[in-house]
């Protein structure tokens, strides 16, 4: 009995070991989330728009990376300290041969 207490045991420590974590989904998320906005937002200039979200936080639209006719306009939705919680295109030209994006090269996601 005690054998099998100890061999669940150490199955349950192995299991609790192989978690996955989440990685971002593109990679503005990759590169903005957890980052402050006011870096953002030096970088690139103020946005354009903000509204009150859910739970305090602030969701700021920002358009800008006017080049050859393209531009690229993000949601950044920033907590109360100031962290982008989520960015996401919402205005975007995707990338030539599967390359990155017009806003991920504007905001140096590539």
């Amino acid at each position: 009995m005690r054998y099998r207490l100890a061999v669940l045991s150490a199955f349950a420590v192995v299991l609790s070991a192989c978690t996955t974590t989440s990685t971002p989904s593109n990679p503005l998320q990759e590169r903005w989330n957890g980052k402050s906005a006011g870096e953002f937002f030096a970088a690139f200039g103020p946005p354009n728009s903000d509204r009150s979200g859910p739970g305090g936080t602030t969701i700021n639209t920002w358009r800008g990376g006017f080049t050859g006719g393209r531009s690229c306009r993000v949601e950044l939705t920033v907590n109360k300290d100031y962290t982008i919680r989520t960015i996401r295109a919402l205005a975007d030209r995707p990338g030539t041969n599967g390359g990155p994006s017009h806003c991920e090269k504007t905001l140096d996601a590539d």
